[in-house]
């Protein structure tokens, strides 16, 4: 019962400051990326893909059961596994037209 209300009041913390790991995302949402986590070469990977900070980045799916992730950035297409998706952190965007 603790680990459950510690992982709600993290949500809560991460939420009041607008940053959130790109697994949070649903289908359709957009970030802006605000940092990568990770060592040198995995920073520098998702540099070289196009994920850097201020980057819009939209989900397009999700994979059930912790699975890949296929995100837009740039106009192109990329596949994620879940745990370095969890390594990015993005602050939502709420569109307009929605």
């Amino acid at each position: 019962m603790d680990s459950k209300h510690s992982a709600s009041s993290k949500r809560q913390t991460n939420s009041r400051n607008a940053e959130t790991s790109l697994i949070n995302l649903r289908e359709g949402e957009v970030g802006v990326v605000i940092r990568t986590v990770g060592g040198f070469g995995l920073v520098r990977r998702l540099a070289e893909m196009g994920l850097t900070p201020g980057t819009k980045v939209k989900v397009l799916r999700r994979a059930a059961l912790r699975g890949p992730f296929q995100v837009e950035v740039r106009g192109v297409s990329l596949a994620l596994g879940y745990g370095v998706a969890s390594r990015i952190f993005v602050k939502p965007l709420r569109l307009k037209h929605e």
